[in-house]
């Protein structure tokens, strides 16, 4: 599907009534030239938003999901004061359409990792902080039929759970698509994306690799690739985005970059990555 970034310019051209007038064919020409540079650029853009819709479906593909990434912690035993969540209460800070978004995407990763630890309560704390964020967001509807309905059944076995919030997540992405929203599909995306490795790196964090825990440290070393690819969708839309977000992503894509294995991987660069995900965070929220 072709996506819209930018909006077009529907030029309306003026043609002089007298055709044999000097005047009227240098008109006639400037504004054949004027229409020929705009079809150049309208081109242009289908190419970058062509372009920008390959690389995020490709990420998508390729990136996994974050009910994946509670799923291998769920094999781990977790110490819920060591996973320090973003409060509830901070939404109400989001005062833009992307910072409403990126939020989007970070309460609905600590929504599922609430209810994958089975903490009721907090669950639906985050379950209506992502209501009231999906309603500024426009999308409601959307989250209401894939999540409202249902939601205590749904979260009482772990089942309906992932088939409920893998809805979710699909249901939401489509939405943007089909209302030309790209970015802030992106967004989104981008919000989950982090919150989820802060949630897998803080796990682990002043843990020594072992076969308990050597899956999430294999998910955390597989992220230089899927950094990688998301960088490559937010080249093709970085001049929507806020220059410190993206400078940011690339900056642990490049530190992600310097892993060779997950064996590598010390209680030093944790710390690191702790620290630069969370100035992502801050950046996104901001």
């Amino acid at each position: 599907m072709k996506m819209k970034l930018f909006p077009l310019v529907a030029l309306t051209v003026g043609l002089w009534s007298c055709g044999g007038n000097a005047d009227s064919e240098k008109a006639q020409e400037e504004n054949t030239e004027t229409i020929t540079e705009e079809t150049e650029t309208t081109e242009q853009d289908a190419g970058i938003n062509d372009m920008a819709d390959f690389q995020f479906h490709t990420m998508i593909a390729n990136l996994p999901s974050p009910l994946e990434t509670f799923h291998l912690i769920s094999d781990v035993s977790v110490g819920m004061d060591g996973v320090p969540l973003t409060p509830a209460s901070d939404a109400k800070s989001l005062s833009t359409m992307s910072a409403k978004a990126y939020g989007y995407g970070i309460y609905i990763t600590d929504m599922g990792f609430m209810a994958y630890e089975h903490q009721n309560q907090q669950t639906l704390e985050y379950f209506q902080t992502c209501r009231e964020l999906a309603q500024a967001l426009g999308a409601g509807e959307v989250f209401d039929k894939t999540i409202s309905t249902n939601f205590e059944e749904n979260t009482s076995s772990e089942e309906k759970f992932v088939k409920m919030m893998d809805e979710a997540f699909n249901a939401m992405d489509q939405y943007m698509v089909d209302n030309e929203r790209f970015v802030n599909a992106t967004e989104i995306f981008v919000g989950s994306w982090v919150e989820t490795q802060l949630i897998a790196t803080n796990i682990v964090m002043d843990q020594p690799i072992n076969d308990e825990n050597r899956a999430i440290y294999n998910g955390i070393y597989e992220q230089k690739l899927h950094a990688s690819n998301l960088m490559n969708v937010l080249s093709e839309i970085e001049t929507e985005l806020n220059d410190d977000v993206v400078n940011k992503v690339e900056g642990i894509m490049m530190f992600y970059a310097g892993f060779t294995s997950a064996e590598d991987i010390t209680a030093e660069d944790l710390k690191e990555l702790d620290g630069k995900l969370n100035a992502l965070k801050r950046a996104l929220t901001a």
